[in-house]
């Protein structure tokens, strides 16, 4: 009898409390779960003063106000948002929680985004699921009693400084899908200090040059390397060769930038992109082997190089890609683009005052950034059925541009931010329907 009375107690203490609880209950493996700001508030309110090694769990059921809370409540916090359904961590949304000491980000995020976590100075662990492609710049920066991460393949892409100054981070685990890491990204971590000096890697990643490059000096990256990180090489004067091998796809901006003593470079089949400044300021670089599958060249790739100084004046190209127009452009010019030219490049024809005709081939992929701005004679243009991009500030400021057409059957799916911005002869454009990617085009949408 007394076991009965024990357990029917129990069952009545349970039920009231979930009867007066609704929103409130044990959460399996978070502690707390919660279902707005207001009620984690009240709930850290509740709780004694703690230590970061004694944090409060708490699962979230939404994101909204809620790091506005963990900055103001003066309690350590373990944070489980697996549940929240969202599919970006917004910029700068979590800055300056110096009370987060962990968290989960749920599976359906694909982008953490710009300082999302930054200065986040007692987290010690964090959760990336296999959802996310792209961690922006400074989405961890600052977090200085990180230890370790853990990257997912599924991660493509590593922003400018997004671990630098972690400097108890000693562990980085980089999953086979990035391609692409920004400068300074493992800078001022525990991880860097511990690699010898001379070519570092991180995953399929050569990171950077560590230490003084001795005179002379020539390097050969290792076989399945699959990208050179921005300002990889930047500023190495010593160095006079380089052997890239067919594994790598995208040469990142300002990665040989200053490299006074190259002289000469074979860049692959396997490389599609260069970045922006990649080659800028190498001031000997006289021979430079650029393939057909290069579609995408960032601005002033070649600025300051001999292979660009003894080019003639007028188009010229770097592989199939219509790099820059180089000399005084005479005035109503009329420019027809090579039959096979793949891609324009960043700022190619910025500035061509004098440009009033383009002919753009049905051989182009991709129109970069600011290609076209400020062109300011340009009255027409024709995309071709072959262009799926085109980048921000494409066409920015063509005054005279009244006429953007694209074919019915065109497969562009990514417009930039502000492409046709103050194109005020421009009074409609019709957008097609393949484009998914049209947030601020102009002042059309």
């Amino acid at each position: 009898m007394k076991e009965y009375n024990m357990k029917l107690i129990f069952g009545i203490v349970l039920t009231l409390l979930f009867a007066f609880s609704p929103t409130v209950c044990i959460g399996l493996s978070g502690g707390k779960t919660l279902n707005s700001a207001e009620e984690l508030k009240a709930y850290l309110d509740s709780q004694p003063t703690n230590s970061p090694d004694k944090p409060i769990n708490v699962t979230m059921k939404v994101i909204r106000e809620i790091p506005a809370v963990i900055r103001s409540s003066g309690k350590y916090i373990s944070l489980n948002l697996s549940g929240v359904a969202i599919t970006t961590i917004g910029s700068f949304s979590f800055h300056n929680c110096t009370y987060l000491t962990s968290v989960i980000i749920p599976n359906s995020v694909t982008s953490i985004g710009m300082g999302a976590f930054e200065n986040c100075t007692s987290l010690t662990s964090v959760t990336i699921p296999n959802s996310v492609t792209n961690i922006e710049s400074y989405a961890f920066s600052g977090c200085t009693n990180l230890t370790s991460v853990t990257i997912p393949n599924s991660v493509t892409s590593i922003g400018w400084s997004a671990f630098e100054d972690c400097a108890s981070l000693t562990s980085i685990i980089i999953g086979n899908g990035v391609t692409s890491i920004g400068r300074s990204a493992f800078d001022g971590t525990a991880w860097l200090k511990s690699n010898p000096d001379g070519v570092v890697y991180v995953g399929k990643i050569t990171y950077k040059y560590k230490g003084t490059m001795p005179v002379n000096t020539s390097i050969e990256l290792l076989n399945g390397t699959k990208g050179i990180a921005d300002g990889a090489f930047s500023g190495c004067t010593n160095l006079t060769s380089v052997t890239i091998p067919n594994s790598v796809t995208n040469i990142e901006s300002s990665a040989f930038y200053g490299c006074t003593n190259l002289t000469s470079i074979t860049i692959p089949d396997s490389v599609i992109s260069i970045g922006m400044s990649a080659f800028s300021g190498c001031t000997n670089l006289t021979s430079i082997t650029i393939p057909d599958s290069i579609t995408s060249i960032g601005g002033f790739a070649f600025t300051n190089t001999a292979l660009l100084d003894n080019q003639p004046d007028g188009i010229v190209y770097a592989g199939k890609v219509a790099y820059c127009y180089k000399g005084t452009m005479p005035t109503n010019t009329s420019i027809v683009l090579l039959n096979g030219t793949k891609g324009i490049a960043d700022y190619a024809f910025s500035n061509c005052t004098s440009l009033k005709r383009i002919t753009i081939p049905d051989s182009v992929t991709s129109i970069g950034d600011w290609a076209f701005s400020y062109c300011t004679s340009l009255a027409s243009v024709t995309i071709p059925n072959s262009v799926t991009s085109i980048g921000e500030f494409a066409f920015s400021d063509c005054t005279s541009l009244t006429s953007v057409t694209f074919n019915i059957t065109s497969k562009v799916t990514s417009i930039g931010d502000y492409a046709f911005r103050n194109c005020t002869n421009l009074t409609s454009i019709t957008i097609p329907n393949s484009v998914t990617s049209k947030r601020k085009i102009g002042h059309f949408i």
